[in-house]
């Protein structure tokens, strides 16, 4: 059996020799690849990537959000909020239940009040029915007044288990930072739209961004000065985009957007408005004002076409990415354009 070690030492080599980083994630996917176990990521990476084709950092984080990121504990909390609904839904069903049954109740003896008055017409205890009849009313009264109670208290659960739901939902699929979509709720999101596209043969884009320099201007300016950028470009991200798009923050200083029935010259038009809007915002401390000149962005662009996967499609736009970053950064390229150049 292969140990830890030799495990490790794989995993690094094998970084090494694909010349990336060791970071934690790269290094934690080929470490679960060479210990086995994990068949769909070995799987993956066999089919994806060779040293005549290594992947790039990027991809490899992106395989260990979706082989080896950590859902389970939303789904678990989704899980019991689920339950308590439906328990809660339980009970207001036997309240229901509960209030008819002494409506029927009291409808029952009532009738066999009237029926023994009518059996005993000539008898002289009337007095004593109607207050059996008036006792019997202030008890169904006081039973059905506590019922209604419990009933709306019910009904307020209910309605505070489904806001909670809604909110935990909501939070899952958001990046608390930049309150743009988080990377679960974009590979749910372009794996539908995958689906739908095939079905429609319609097309789509996406575009992936990356802050130029960003490590750099962390540790110039602070990591509470850099969160405050990221804010900033979701920001000029947000309000560049229309309704059907979905724009993600898909982990440290890289963004990607989805743009459904977007030909590639469309979307490269988005991203080259977002690009010199950021470019063009100056920058300024907040406390002492001063400024800080300013941050850009690089994006590559590419175009869902039907044979692909979202993997593929992601590596395309990595790619034409990474060429922006090569020539000069601050730019937008396109696959179409990165093919040339490539050429």
């Amino acid at each position: 059996m292969t140990n830890a070690t030799d495990i490790a030492q794989k995993a690094l080599s094998r970084l090494q020799a694909w010349n990336v980083d060791p970071t934690p994630e790269a290094y934690a996917i080929l470490y679960a690849h060479y210990e086995g176990g994990n068949t769909a990521l070995s799987e993956t990476i066999e089919a994806r990537f060779s040293d005549e084709e290594p992947p790039q950092s990027k991809q490899l984080e992106r395989l260990h959000a979706r082989f080896l990121g950590g859902e389970i504990n939303d789904d678990v909390q989704f899980d019991k909020l689920a339950n308590a609904l439906v328990n809660q839904s339980s009970g207001l069903q036997g309240l229901a239940h509960a209030l008819t049954s002494s409506a029927h109740t009291f409808g029952a003896e009532v009738q066999a009040q009237a029926n023994d008055a009518v059996g005993n017409s000539i008898s002289s205890d009337v007095p004593g029915i109607i207050d059996r009849l008036l006792e019997l009313t202030k008890k169904t009264v006081e039973q059905n007044k506590m019922l209604e109670q419990k009933l709306d208290a019910a009904v307020d659960d209910i309605c505070e288990l489904h806001d909670t739901l809604r909110r935990a939902e909501e939070s899952a699929q958001t990046d608390f930072l930049t309150k743009l979509a988080n990377r679960r709720k974009l590979d749910n999101f372009l794996q539908q739209l995958i689906e739908d596209a095939k079905r429609e043969r319609r097309a789509f884009s996406i575009i992936v961004g990356d802050i130029d320099h960003f490590k750099s201007f962390n540790d110039t300016y602070g990591h509470k000065v850099g969160d405050q950028v990221l804010a900033l470009v979701a920001s000029i991200i947000r309000s560049n985009i229309k309704g059907k798009d979905l724009a993600a923050r898909y982990g440290g200083e890289e963004f990607v957007i989805a743009l459904p029935e977007t030909s590639l010259v469309n979307a490269a038009e988005v991203a080259e408005d977002i690009r010199a809007e950021i470019a063009n915002r100056p920058l300024a401390l907040r406390k002492s004002n001063k400024e800080i000149g300013n941050v850009t962005i690089s994006f590559g662009v590419a175009e869902w076409s039907s044979d692909e996967t979202m993997e593929s499609l992601f590596d395309a736009a990595d790619a034409a990415l990474y060429q922006a970053k090569r020539t000069g950064r601050d730019k937008v390229v396109t696959v179409a354009n990165h093919l040339k150049e490539s050429a």
